[in-house]
């Protein structure tokens, strides 16, 4: 990374996400290094596109969701079975993480638990055997 001072003309401006990251990261960095002004700004820069473009995602979320409830609501009042099945997946939406998770508790812990070695338990019922073969030899 160079550390010569950029001028007004260089500060580059993002097209996409990603350079908007790159810039911001990169900036910030010869920011804190240097501490040259015009870093500062071109992180500042990225960071105004970054948030920009992450409230125009989130609104068109939020625009989403409310065409997709709009529609269930009005599709929901012909058809019934539509608004079962809605019912159906808001409660797997609510209760399957909980259920993934104890899944993944219950395979973590069967995984981590050793296997059980039979060895042994055959060693002592032979000794247990040959015990009790003995003591009926010599009761005799």
């Amino acid at each position: 990374m160079s550390t010569a001072p950029v001028s007004s003309s260089s500060v580059a401006t993002p097209d996409t996400f990603q350079q908007a990251l790159e810039i911001y990261k990169t900036s910030y960095v010869q920011y804190r290094a240097t501490g040259n002004a015009a870093y500062k700004k071109q992180y500042e820069d990225a960071d105004q596109y970054i948030q920009g473009t992450l409230a125009s995602l989130n609104q068109q979320i939020s625009n989403d969701a409310s065409r997709i409830t709009n529609f269930l609501s009005e599709y929901a009042t012909a058809n019934p079975e539509l608004a079962a099945l809605q019912s159906k997946f808001q409660t797997i939406r609510t209760e399957g993480p909980a259920v993934q998770d104890k899944y993944a508790t219950i395979r973590r812990v069967q995984n981590e638990t050793p296997p059980v070695d039979m060895t042994a338990q055959y060693v002592k019922v032979g000794l247990i055997v040959a015990l009790m073969g003995l003591v009926v030899a010599f009761s005799r």
